[in-house]
């Protein structure tokens, strides 16, 4: 036989365990619902991942296009710029043949006087880097 004692602790535990379980019902549901939305976070977290590199590449290479096409117009106005520039240059220097021609031909001895004149500075200027001290030894 039972001891009623023993069987109304049971009672009561039992009681107790069935509300205790009927007050965690609430909070094991709200767990799951956030285990849930933490885990559709998650994925859309990864999804935004995996779209990322694709999303730089595409960035990147539309950054890259406009620079080139930048680039290009650039380099297109350097290059007039350029030739503009070199058709001068080369206008005047076959003006100043044409003047230093006339002048050979008319004063050959002062276009020499001055061609001489041009050496010798010329080379003075490069032997002036060394030096120009010379010892010399008594012969005994």
């Amino acid at each position: 036989m039972a001891d009623p004692m023993t069987s109304s602790a049971n009672g009561t535990a039992a009681n107790g365990l069935a509300d205790a379980t009927a007050a965690l019902d609430p909070i094991a549901a709200s767990a799951k619902s956030a285990k849930a939305s933490a885990t559709d976070s998650l994925n859309e977290a990864a999804d935004a991942v995996s779209k990322a590199p694709a999303a730089l590449n595409e960035a990147a290479h539309s950054l890259l296009s406009a620079a080139r096409t930048l680039l290009e117009g650039k380099t297109e106005v350097v290059v007039a710029k350029g030739q503009e520039v070199y058709g001068k240059v080369k206008e005047r220097a076959v003006e100043r043949f044409g003047d230093t021609d006339v002048l050979v031909r008319e004063k050959p001895y002062v276009a020499l006087a001055i061609a001489a004149a041009a050496g010798f500075l010329l080379g003075h200027m490069i032997s002036s880097g060394r030096s120009q001290v010379v010892y010399l030894r008594d012969a005994r």
